[in-house]
């Protein structure tokens, strides 16, 4: 009788063992997805002498990064007076690194997407390339590109004559590939390790104690 609980005993602390390794090593292999470089799907100039660029067809539900970059010059006759994305300068000193620099007004922008204006954020001056970034939900369509002149009296005057240069777009979509470890933490895993060691103590100990218990009693 003695040895078929000792053996049923084993058994159970044998089970809770090998539960735990399992557990455990389920904390260490768990992976979840990363993002690998984003892979380029287009790159095109936009004249500044005006006329619409169009993307590939962006599918629809994927997640697209957009970047502008370089500058246009939206008065070639007064020393290259330049604009981006987003800001224009007056000051023709420099073309690519710029003495100020004012926002399109009124909401605008001068790169625009499908017509429709972009908040292509803060200012980039020439030591980071006028470069700015947005991110795209694709519409199972292709969508254009076009820089549009305001006019800003008295520099700008919303024509095409008088500009040169261009902004280079690229797309770039998001591809997931891979994992990595996540919950390698060797501290939380030695927490494991003792809560199971725990349990199997007790899950021995307790019935053990009772059976040698009710044994005395009878022996007794």
């Amino acid at each position: 009788m003695r040895g078929r609980v000792m053996k049923t005993y084993q058994k159970m602390a044998l089970f809770v063992f090998s539960l735990m390794l399992f557990l455990t090593s389920v904390s260490i292999v768990v992976v979840s997805p990363v993002m690998a470089d984003d892979v380029l799907v287009w790159d095109e100039y936009v004249l500044g002498t005006g006329g619409a660029v169009v993307s590939p067809t962006l599918e629809y539900g994927k997640l697209y990064r957009i970047v502008a970059d370089e500058v246009w010059w939206y008065n070639n006759t007064i020393n290259n007076l330049a604009a981006d994305a987003q800001y224009y300068t007056t000051d023709h000193s420099n073309s690519w690194n710029w003495g100020n620099h004012f926002r399109a007004p009124d909401g605008h922008s001068f790169l625009r997407i499908s017509g429709q204006d972009v908040d292509w954020g803060p200012f980039s001056n020439g030591d980071t390339g006028h470069t700015y970034t947005i991110y795209y939900t694709g519409e199972g369509a292709a969508i254009t590109f076009e820089i549009v002149e305001l006019v800003i009296p008295p520099l700008m005057d919303g024509g095409y004559v008088n500009n040169k240069c261009q902004i280079r777009v690229r797309i770039y979509e998001s591809v997931t590939v891979g994992g990595y470890v996540v919950d390698s933490n060797p501290v939380e895993i030695v927490k494991l390790w003792m809560i199971g060691a725990m349990i199997v103590a007790l899950l021995v100990t307790v019935p053990m104690i009772k059976y040698y218990r009710k044994a005395h009693r009878r022996t007794g």
